[in-house]
C-alpha cells in the first residue's frame, strides 16, 4: 500500500467524522453517508488494523444517529470483525458485548454469527460471557446448513431416479445410480427411520433388477442382504423414536429381538 493511499484514507476518515456531526438524530438523510463510507473503507488499500478502526467511526456514527437501527449497527459490525485482528483479545471482546448489546429486533443468526465467530477464536471458552449464545448459533446454524444440503441430496435423487426410471437405461447402470442414491440417503440429512427405509426400498428395487434383468443370483443376494440390514435400522430407530415420546414399545421390541435374533436369521 502507498504513502498516498494511506493519506487519502486519513483524509476522508476526518472528512466523514466532520460530515456526520451536523445530523441530528434519526436523520434519514444519514443513511447514504454512513453507507457509501463503509463501501470506501472496504474498497481502500489500506491495512486491516487502519479499516477496523474507520468502522469504528461508522459504528459510533449508526449508535449516535439511529441509537434502535442495531440490525443496521450489527451489520457493520460484522464487518469491523473481518478486519480485527483476532489476537486482540480486547476488541474482540468489546464486539461481542457490542452484538450483545445492539441484538434486540437483529435475526438472531446475524448478531449470533458474530458472538460465535468472537467465542471461536476465545482461549477461555468455558467462561465465555455469551458462550450460550454461540453454542445456541451453532447449533441452529448446522441445522440449517443440514436441511440446506437435505435438499440438495433430495433433488439430485429425483433426478437419478428419473434415469432409473428410463426403460432404455442399462441394468447395470441402474445398480450403479442405486449405489449412488444408496449413498446420498444419509442418516445425517434424513434422519435414520427415513434414510433407511428408503435405502432398503431402493436396496429391494436392485434385487429386481438383478433377478429379472440381469439374472444375476449372486448380486441379488447382496442386494437382499442389505435391504434387510437396511430394514432392521430403520425398524430399531423407529422404536427408539417412539420410546422418546413415552409410547409403549413392549411389543415392537420383542418382535424386534424375535425377527432379528441370529439363529431365525439362519433359517
Amino acid at each position: 500500500m502507498s504513502t498516498l493511499e494511506e493519506a487519502r484514507f486519513e483524509i476522508k476518515s476526518k472528512d466523514f467524522n466532520r460530515a456526520i456531526e451536523n445530523f441530528a438524530q434519526e436523520d434519514e438523510r444519514a443513511w447514504f453517508l454512513i453507507d457509501s463510507r463503509q463501501f470506501e473503507i472496504m474498497d481502500s488499500l489500506v491495512s486491516k488494523e487502519k479499516k477496523a478502526k474507520a468502522f469504528d467511526g461508522v459504528l459510533a456514527a449508526i449508535h449516535n444517529i439511529f441509537p434502535r437501527a442495531n440490525t443496521a449497527y450489527c451489520q457493520a459490525l460484522s464487518r469491523r470483525l473481518s478486519y480485527t485482528v483476532k489476537k486482540n483479545t480486547a476488541d474482540m471482546e468489546r464486539i461481542a458485548k457490542d452484538a450483545y448489546f445492539h441484538h434486540r429486533g437483529v435475526d438472531f443468526m446475524q448478531y449470533g454469527k458474530i458472538i460465535y465467530d468472537v467465542y471461536e477464536c476465545s482461549k477461555n471458552k468455558a467462561n465465555f460471557p455469551y458462550r450460550e449464545i454461540a453454542l445456541s448459533f451453532r447449533k441452529k446454524q448446522l441445522k440449517q446448513e443440514n436441511a440446506e444440503e437435505r435438499e440438495k441430496r433430495s433433488q439430485h435423487i429425483a433426478e437419478l431416479d428419473f434415469y432409473l426410471e428410463d426403460p432404455q437405461t442399462d441394468p447395470v447402470k441402474k445398480l450403479s445410480l442405486i449405489d449412488e442414491i444408496i449413498n446420498l440417503a444419509q442418516e445425517k440429512y434424513f434422519g435414520p427411520i427415513e434414510a433407511n427405509t428408503t435405502k432398503r426400498n431402493y436396496c429391494n428395487t436392485a434385487v429386481s433388477i438383478c433377478r429379472q434383468e440381469l439374472n444375476d443370483s449372486q448380486t441379488a443376494y447382496y442386494y437382499l442382504s442389505q435391504s434387510k440390514e437396511y430394514e432392521r435400522r430403520a425398524e430399531k430407530a423407529s422404536i427408539e423414536w417412539e420410546k422418546r415420546r413415552n409410547i409403549p414399545t413392549k411389543a415392537r421390541e420383542q418382535n424386534y429381538m424375535y425377527k432379528y435374533r441370529s439363529d431365525n436369521n439362519e433359517r
